[in-house]
């Protein structure tokens, strides 16, 4: 039987990283600073972890050890895109580069994991598993890309012109996204278990794979020739 529509704690504590995560964005888009996206980062994910300490929550534990996997691995992406198809250029990398990265970017990965696999976990609550899963997808193509749109205005990084271009943001990169939640959702539904820290661990690395997939496809599909 799915549980009523009730807010619980947790889902005001990732409310609430939410809320800052675009705060910070939108600062760092104010100032023409880049390091507000580290920053901004670093305070949300210890805002998650002080969550997880209030609550004692064992889905919160569980969506940290499968954000943690899943955004070490979006590092191999990130990788792709720079250094080969150059379909993405960093601007500022915050202090130090992991391969061809932001310092940054995989504790930015692993609050989105977070935040989504949530979404995905508590619609699962209340509605069927398909559900769970496209609503988190089709979130992803609105609200992730808001960030690329607004990241060469705090100098972060920009897109070079590839494919259609829907002001600062390529076509292919919202559909990214969207693939991106698929595979974050569909992981986070399918293979959630408390305590079950392997199953996290495959989570993340499917997650991960799928972040990758995603971005390769869409690129090869809409965005391989320069506007």
């Amino acid at each position: 039987m799915k549980l009523s529509p009730t807010i619980t704690t947790e889902d005001y504590w990732v409310i609430g990283s939410i809320a800052l995560t675009l705060s910070g964005i939108i600062l760092g888009v104010r100032l023409a600073e880049p390091r507000a996206f580290g920053i901004t980062a670093l305070i949300v994910i210890g805002l998650l972890f002080i969550s997880w300490s209030a609550t004692h929550s064992p889905r919160l534990s569980w969506l940290l050890v499968f954000g943690l996997v899943a955004g070490v691995m979006e590092l191999w992406a990130d990788w792709v895109h720079v250094g080969y198809f150059h379909s993405l250029v960093y601007t500022n990398y915050f202090g130090f580069r992991l391969l061809a990265s932001p310092s940054y970017m995989p504790i930015g990965w692993w609050l989105t994991v977070v935040q989504f696999g949530y979404l995905g976990l508590r619609l699962a609550d209340l509605w069927p598993a398909w559900s769970a899963v496209l609503v988190p997808t089709a979130i992803g193509m609105i609200l992730p890309p808001w960030y690329e749109e607004y990241a060469p205005s705090a100098r972060a990084w920009y897109y070079p012109p590839h494919g259609v271009m829907l002001s600062h943001t390529p076509l292919w990169i919202i559909f990214t996204y969207g693939g991106c939640m698929f595979a974050i959702a569909s992981s986070a539904v399918l293979l959630y278990r408390p305590q079950a820290w392997g199953r996290a661990v495959i989570a993340g690395l499917f997650a991960g794979a799928g972040i990758m997939f995603s971005g390769v496809f869409w690129f090869a599909l809409l965005g391989a020739t320069e506007s």
